[in-house]
């Protein structure tokens, strides 16, 4: 009876060792970046015009490379630091358009470069003044200046 019951345990621990090493569940936890890898860039933006709006784009930090993220609705800029063997800056610049925030353009070492030349239209209120809808309603008031 005895040795039933420590072949019992016995069986059990090897399986669930066996269980541990072949399901081999991936830690989450921060990527490790070279800082030599780290790349700035200035990206210009149309739009923003609130901190809600600017939390939206920060909320890219930690995505497809990017390492830090610091937007300024004043500036309509973005600060954005990122990996150069995980991303580049076209693809930086998909991951923030995706947040409704489409660039206008980005600064470098080399200059202003321009995305397409392409402009963002802005709807219009009732008065007929720019409306902009704070990345298409994603910072929870819908519009700009409102409240939540």
């Amino acid at each position: 009876m005895k040795m039933k019951i420590v072949l019992a345990i016995v069986v059990s621990i090897v399986i669930g060792l066996a269980a541990v090493f072949v399901l081999e569940i991936p830690e989450e936890g921060p990527i490790f970046v070279d800082p030599k890898n780290v790349v700035t860039k200035k990206i210009n933006m149309s739009g923003m015009t609130c901190e809600e709006c600017e939390i939206a784009i920060e909320k890219t930090q930690g995505s497809n490379g990017i390492v830090k993220v610091k937007a300024s609705s004043p500036n309509q800029t973005a600060i954005v630091e990122y990996d150069k063997t995980q991303t580049n800056i076209d693809e930086v610049i998909k991951v923030i358009a995706k947040r409704g925030f489409p660039p206008v353009s980005y600064e470098d070492e080399e200059g202003l470069h321009d995305l397409n030349g392409s402009k963002i239209e802005m709807g219009k209120d009732e008065m007929g003044k720019d409306e902009m809808k704070c990345g298409a309603g994603k910072c929870g008031a819908g519009k700009c200046g409102g409240s939540k």
